[in-house]
């Protein structure tokens, strides 16, 4: 979103992933210097065939406007680099870790290096904690200013834990700005003590291209469309395992309907397996789906279930609000700063598998209320999620920090 503003971008990553093709216009700091030798052969044979080459060197490696710079001079075969992965280090009394590599003595030399104007953590348990812990390596006085995001469970989730608590508290007193998505979590912050600058709440996925996404929007009427959209998340906040009970309770208003699991976790197989014998639902778990496909299967469902016990604006209501499917999210995100419950969409609690069947029955029962959401949701996202007002949006808030500290 700040790409072609003409500013020195850095990235530290947290590990040794490959960075994102869509990256632009921005230098991306490993500990290492990244030897690829498959890569290597191949720029040799394209500048065989077409003299055209990847550039390497002393100033990292060149690819397109994307730089890659080793912090430390050392090679590494890219294959032993994942494997440093499993050294780990602690982020603070927490418990959360970091791989050694890419923990806050890596990161506290780079910033001594660059003196950023601004450091930008996006998430709390690894990213916050780790600059919290680079800050006091180097010392607060010479510290840059710094500005926290918040994600979906960074605290109303994490705050439950003692250790973690503590260690978000100590966060929130140590940063000059914040930026969430939900008013719910400026609340929390300053519950727990935050007395930095709060920039406007928005979401932190940047919007949607509008003029893609309806494109993208169907012309069949939710009413119409056979399909259900499950998120498949099972861990310390996903709860897709109280999804499935809920659609086994309410199998008897899903014939004609085909299910989708996207985003599964390995404990809902059997689970799906189980939903598909014994309930003769027709249920697919999807591996792995490309984001247009996602758009695309949102532009063809009735409606969308997502069950947690902790989240931010989960993406997925918003693409599914955008391309008309009819969003059923648990309460325990911050959905109703989004939806009308029992209107534009459904807020349901994250344990109750009777009162979410009930919801599902209803979402597929009632016409008029998913063809009429779908009109006001559009609405909604026209109004707050475009990407191209977004992106003003942050590229101003951006200015507003960066033109207070101008040295």
């Amino acid at each position: 979103m700040i790409a072609d503003q003409g500013w020195d971008l850095h990235l530290f990553p947290v590990n040794s992933m490959p960075a994102l093709p869509e990256f632009r216009n921005i230098t991306i700091h490993q500990p290492w210097f990244t030897v690829r030798p498959r890569a290597a052969l191949a720029a040799t044979e394209r500048f065989a065939r077409r003299c055209v080459f990847n550039i390497k060197g002393d100033q990292g490696q060149i690819n397109g406007s994307v730089v890659e710079r080793p912090i430390f001079p050392i090679p590494m075969l890219t294959r032993f680099a994942r494997v440093a992965n499993g050294f780990k280090t602690p982020l603070g009394a927490s418990g959360a870790q970091a791989p050694l590599a890419y923990g806050p003595h890596v990161l506290a030399r780079l910033i001594r290096k660059l003196k950023p104007d601004l450091i930008h953590s996006m998430e709390f348990q690894q990213c916050g904690y780790n600059v919290l812990e680079a800050r006091k390596l180097i010392g607060e006085a010479k510290f840059p200013k710094w500005l926290a995001t918040n994600w979906g469970s960074d605290i109303f989730y994490y705050r439950h834990f003692p250790s973690h608590e503590k260690q978000i508290r100590e966060l929130l007193s140590s940063i000059d700005y914040y930026s969430c998505e939900c008013h719910r979590d400026v609340e929390i912050a300053q519950s727990l003590g935050m007395g930095a600058e709060v920039l406007p709440v928005k979401p932190n996925s940047g919007g949607f291209d509008l003029p893609a996404v309806k494109q993208l929007r169907s012309l069949r009427p939710p009413s119409k469309r056979r399909l259900i959209m499950v998120k498949g998340y099972q861990h310390f906040a996903g709860r897709a395992l109280v999804a499935l009970d809920a659609l086994a309770k309410a199998s008897d208003a899903l014939t004609g309907y085909k299910i989708l699991v996207f985003s599964p976790s390995e404990p809902i197989y059997l689970r799906v397996d189980e939903l598909r014998k014994y309930y003769d639902l027709d249920i697919e778990i999807l591996q792995y789906a490309e984001h247009s496909r996602m758009l695309r299967l949102f532009a063809a469902a009735r409606c969308y279930l997502g069950v947690s016990v902790s989240d931010a604006i989960s993406t997925s209501m918003l693409e599914a609000m955008a391309l008309g499917a009819f969003p059923i999210q648990t309460n325990t995100s911050c959905c109703e700063e989004w939806i009308q419950d029992g209107k534009t969409g459904f807020s349901i609690p994250p344990d109750d598998v009777g009162v979410i069947a009930d919801r599902i029955r209803e979402a597929l029962s009632k016409d008029e209320l998913v063809d009429t959401a779908a009109e006001m949701n559009w609405t909604l996202v026209s109004n707050r999620l475009d990407a191209s007002v977004l992106k003003r949006e942050v590229v101003q808030d951006y200015r507003n920090l960066l033109e207070r500290h101008p040295d």
